[in-house]
């Protein structure tokens, strides 16, 4: 037999140094795949954040947050956002009038939802109306889409606290829910300080408890009796440590505003007089031994003077004097609350300690009650301090971008 000749085998298009340099140009470069992934990943970010809820409510987040950090509302949130229409109104109260500064986004509610979101801003006690942060906050919010309510009244405009001013809370959360364009179950309140606790009382109300999106509890407390004692002793235990604190004179006098409502005339006075604003200006001992025993006790848990005497001080309260606190205090109610919660709280707050809040999350966990709770560092009480470091600014940052992005879902 002859010899075989060897089979010729088909050259494949890459075996020669011409085929190879074709197959590379047929090829996509890498430059090009990595450029097809990006594209492809920010058309899924953009259908997320156009087409969710939760992603269009990180939309305004993200505008929303440079503007309370930096007390300035940001270029884009100015270009983008709407036009704001500022009005004011007074509608009537159980205790009196009640005064809403409304600030309101001037074109129509958008086509997803087709409602706005509404919230009621109680900015805690004195006139805070034309106060520069509120005035950016409410504005800002305006130009993200909200309808703002803010909302106040003679007691609170004069630093006192009266059980009273819930009833005002309540009509002003009304109001809001038959604006134009507002969504009725769009509404939610915001509390800073002591507005907070007015806030949970109108959240228990049932002309709207089952209508409110959320309450959102900045800067406030739980039990007003509790605080009173924190008062008395001038600190706080966290942790299982005593604080030694020197709280604010601004609560101080508001809490001796509210007292002295259940004291005869003359003691009423006294006491006024002894907590102004500006600071304590302590009572003459023979002053002291003229008040009564529960006038003499307040007096010494506002003073701070008697620290070892406080569970004593606090017993020789009037009964009078236990009720308004009972009644002044979220505890009592906040089984009643049926709207999500947000509780906000710097640790360094002088006005209330961030001990109350913990406690309200414990009560709301106990209770199996929504909500979250958060404590922050760059905040004075509820308004933003200046000298804040990078990375507690960052921190904090994302923790409020998260809690602004969930009370923005009601509108998105």
């Amino acid at each position: 037999m002859g010899t075989a000749e060897p089979t010729a085998q088909a050259e494949m298009p890459g075996d020669t140094p011409q085929g190879a340099r074709d197959a590379k140009k047929r090829q996509p470069p890498r430059r090009a795949i990595v450029a097809r992934v990006v594209l492809g990943l920010l058309f899924v970010l953009g259908a997320y954040l156009a087409a969710t809820p939760l992603g269009r409510a990180n939309v305004r987040a993200a505008m929303l947050l440079p503007a309370l950090i930096t007390l300035r509302q940001p270029a884009p949130l100015v270009t983008t956002g709407d036009q704001v229409r500022h009005t004011t109104m007074e509608i009537p109260g159980e205790a009196g009038p009640v005064y809403l500064d409304i600030y309101a986004p001037t074109g129509p509610p958008p086509p997803i939802p087709g409602e706005r979101e509404g919230v009621v801003i109680i900015p805690g006690v004195g006139d805070n109306r034309t106060v520069d942060q509120l005035v950016n906050l409410s504005s800002s919010l305006a130009r993200a889409g909200l309808v703002v309510v803010n909302m106040t009244t003679d007691s609170l405009i004069a630093y006192d606290l009266a059980p009273s001013d819930a009833d005002a809370v309540v009509r002003a959360v009304l109001a809001a829910q038959h604006l134009p364009g507002v969504g009725h179950e769009r509404v939610g309140i915001l509390g800073f300080s002591a507005g907070g606790a007015l806030a949970c009382f109108a959240a228990a109300d049932p002309r709207i408890h089952d209508s409110l999106a959320f309450i959102t509890l900045f800067g406030g407390y739980f039990d007003a009796e509790t605080l009173l004692g924190e008062y008395g002793s001038r600190g706080y235990v966290a942790d299982g440590q005593f604080n030694h604190w020197v709280p604010n004179p601004v609560p101080l006098a508001v809490f001796a505003n509210a007292i002295a409502d259940g004291l005869p005339s003359d003691e009423a006075a006294t006491l006024r007089g002894a907590f102004p604003l500006e600071g304590v200006n302590p009572l003459p001992p023979e002053q002291i031994a003229q008040l009564s025993p529960p006038g003499a006790a307040a007096y010494h848990l506002l003073a701070g003077d008697q620290p070892d005497a406080v569970p004593a001080n606090l017993a020789a309260l009037s009964p009078q004097m236990h009720a308004l606190l009972a009644n002044l205090s979220p505890r009592t109610i906040v089984a009643k609350v049926q709207a999500p919660i947000y509780l906000l709280h710097d640790r360094n707050d002088e006005f209330i300690p961030y001990t109350q809040s913990r406690t309200f999350d414990a009560e709301l966990t106990r209770l199996s009650h929504p909500h979250t709770y958060a404590e922050f560092g760059i905040f004075a009480h509820v308004e933003v301090k200046s000298g804040v470091g990078g990375g507690q600014l960052l921190r904090d940052a994302a923790t409020l971008f998260w809690l602004l992005s969930q009370m923005l879902l009601p509108g998105s």
